[in-house]
């Protein structure tokens, strides 16, 4: 059987379809962006960073259409620096910071794999006050396990060692098989490993239209933390 893609119904929306989410405008790539076009179960998270960002330098890491970055420049931060391998999502970010008349001086768009970017400003010696860390899945099956939880543990070391004295790292895993327990663990182990303590102060996961199972607690995929970094 052959393949098709297409409306089953209807016509094909705009090529970027307008939302609005928490008082912010913001363009969706249905047809050609990730799952929705739009991660719409972290809508509660992107609302509680404005909370940690007034007058701070933040870091938006997998940044992908920009909406940590435009709820951060909602939230009133001085920079915001969003960071992501795709440049068609990088720009579909400035647009929306556009689209909800921000200070376009504020936001800088940098297209880079973060891995090696975190390290190339831990050894110039960039400071963040803020860090927003919400990767992609890095783990599909048990067996992907482990070396998932290197990454996340690498990854989280790297935002941690960049932060300033009582900066806040806002990680998140959206991988089904990682505990909220286990990344706990992950994120105090990579304090550790960055000489830095960490107190957890916020804990979030998906929002309230993405419910959960009782018999599929995988259905929980979605965990993250607000961590203050001493």
């Amino acid at each position: 059987m052959e393949l098709t893609q297409g409306p089953v119904t209807g016509e094909l929306p705009p090529a970027l379809l307008p939302i609005e989410e928490h008082g912010m405008k913001l363009l969706v790539d249905i047809q050609h962006g990730h799952k929705t076009g739009y991660y719409l179960d972290q809508r509660d998270s992107r609302l509680a960073t404005r909370r940690y960002v007034e007058n701070k330098r933040v870091l938006n890491c997998f940044s992908y259409t920009g909406g940590f970055a435009v709820s951060a420049l909602m939230g009133g931060c001085s920079q915001v620096v969003s960071v992501d391998t795709s440049q068609e999502a990088l720009d579909i970010a400035r647009q929306n910071v556009e689209l909800n008349k921000l200070d376009l001086s504020k936001a800088e768009f940098v297209r880079d794999d973060v891995f090696k970017l975190l390290r190339t400003y831990r050894d110039r010696g960039e400071k963040f006050d803020v860090i927003v860390m919400d990767p992609p899945k890095f783990v599909e099956n048990k067996s992907q396990l482990m070396g998932a939880c290197r990454g996340y543990k690498d990854i989280n070391m790297l935002a941690i060692q960049l932060l300033n004295e009582d900066g806040i790292l806002l990680t998140f895993s959206c991988s089904g098989l990682m505990t909220s327990d286990l990344f706990q663990k992950i994120i105090a182990d990579a304090a550790i490993d960055a000489g830095r303590d960490v107190q957890f102060i916020e804990q979030f996961r998906q929002a309230a239209d993405h419910p959960v199972i009782a018999t599929y607690p995988e259905g929980l995929y979605l965990k993250g933390f607000a961590c203050r970094v001493m």
